[in-house]
């Protein structure tokens, strides 16, 4: 398989990787277009929690912190990146995807909370995360301070952090990480041996590999870049232990209620289980746009010759 012989190329070098958590920035801030799609004020409330409607408008957008990424580590990315945020922005269809995603979660569960409650918490969820968002950009070591004093106290730290590992957020992290490795690694295959090759394969072949390539990004644990699947699980979960750190007691009441309950995993679990299909489908189709793009491309602007 020419592709996945491209992409296990990139994958043996040397793991170099800064943070790039700016990558999915836009998860720091929940966007009011989560709303689109969900009937259900649950529902509404629930994906404006999760940030689904920021996670996947700011998908396309990555490109370029990715390309960073790579550019940081000597991969030559002019000629390539052009092509990739072509194929991203045309296959990451936000609306699309939201409106999938909306429709599992309204058909999972049944009356997972109250909804005045569970929209009330996730009012102050949103002023949570702009507060954290204020103390990072502020560097504030006391509002820091007194969100780690709240975290480390016995009585209210471990319930906080079980509450974290039971949201959707950590998971769908790892959904943007298998994303922007699939980019990374699109990229990367420009400057390997075999990217000549590309120019004859045919586009039923290039295809045919895409689910193959994104199985493998899932698979791997090891030289993962630009940023591990592990490693964005945990950066979501610390995020989201601070977020919850700064709710008042009966908002975190209402959340943990709701994410325990067994309506609330149901839609929990189908909000996850259809983000990843949509993205998986979404990763295939930018695959294979932009290696047909690039083979089209290798065809006019031929490698030279490997020694």
């Amino acid at each position: 398989m020419l592709l996945t012989g491209l992409f296990k190329q990139g994958l043996m070098g040397r793991m170099r990787w800064p943070l790039v958590a700016a990558a999915f920035a836009g998860v720091m801030v929940a966007s009011a277009a989560a709303m689109i799609g969900a009937s259900d004020s649950t529902d509404r409330s629930l994906l404006e929690i999760e940030a689904v409607s920021s996670r996947l408008f700011a998908t396309p957008a990555a490109v370029e912190s990715v390309a960073k990424a790579a550019a940081d580590r000597s991969v030559l990315t002019s000629d390539a990146q052009p092509l990739l945020e072509t194929a991203a922005r045309s296959s990451f269809d936000a609306d699309g995807m939201l409106a999938e995603i909306s429709k599992a979660v309204a058909a999972a569960g049944g009356d997972a909370a109250d909804p005045k409650a569970f929209a009330k918490a996730a009012a102050a969820w949103q002023e949570g995360q702009a507060k954290v968002a204020r103390m990072y950009q502020a560097q504030d070591q006391a509002a820091a301070k007194e969100i780690e004093t709240r975290l480390a106290d016995p009585d209210k730290g471990p319930a906080i952090k079980a509450l974290a590992d039971l949201m959707a957020g950590p998971d769908l992290a790892v959904e943007s990480a298998v994303t922007s490795q699939a980019m990374y690694l699109s990229l990367e295959a420009l400057s390997s041996a075999d990217a000549g090759k590309l120019a004859s394969v045919s586009q039923d072949n290039l295809q045919s590999e895409m689910k193959g390539v994104i199985a493998s990004l899932r698979a791997r644990s090891e030289n993962e870049k630009p940023l591990p699947k592990d490693m964005a699980r945990a950066d979501e979960k610390a995020r989201l232990t601070f977020v919850l750190a700064t709710l008042p007691p009966e908002d975190l009441s209402v959340l943990t209620e709701f994410y325990e309950s067994s309506g609330g995993k149901a839609k929990r679990d189908a909000l996850v289980e259809s983000y990843r299909r949509v993205s998986d489908q979404a990763n295939g189709e930018m695959l294979g746009r932009y290696f047909q793009a690039l083979a089209d491309y290798l065809k006019t602007h031929p490698r030279p010759q490997q020694q």
